[in-house]
């Protein structure tokens, strides 16, 4: 089996791999916030145990069911709603694919500037639909 030898751009790969995964948890937690009001809104007789109960709930879904939700409590464009699913698209892409899109090319001295470049833009997309949320929180 090859072993990637430690290099400084791989290093950097994984580097900014855990930053865009930060910036796609940051998208998931301001989308099942925004999601509080209207689930609270809906619950008969809410009390703390139904407030820390529905929360917790919102806070364990994936990326995709919130996205679900969010789309039936909430009205969006068609340009909207679009930019949820390239980036719901995106971080399946990120969490499932990525690393296997390049398999053993990574030995390549080159392929890990290629990975740092579409990480840069795959942060770059999901830090504009975090900050996007901000508005609604």
């Amino acid at each position: 089996m090859d072993v990637l030898e430690e290099s400084d751009e791989l290093n950097e790969v994984y580097r900014l791999y855990g930053i865009a995964a930060h910036n796609c948890s940051n998208i998931e937690y301001r989308i099942a916030h925004l999601l509080l009001g209207p689930k609270w809104a809906a619950t008969k007789e809410l009390d703390a145990e139904k407030v820390t109960k529905i929360a917790d709930a919102l806070y364990s879904k994936p990326l995709g069911a919130l996205l679900k939700e969010y789309k039936q409590h909430y009205e969006f464009s068609e340009q909207t709603i679009k930019a949820m699913d390239t980036i719901l698209d995106k971080r399946n892409y990120l969490i499932h694919r990525f690393f296997g899109a390049y398999g053993k090319r990574m030995h390549n001295k080159e392929v890990p500037r290629e990975m740092i470049k579409e990480l840069t833009d795959i942060i770059g997309m999901f830090q504009a639909a975090s900050h996007s949320l901000d508005e609604g929180i």
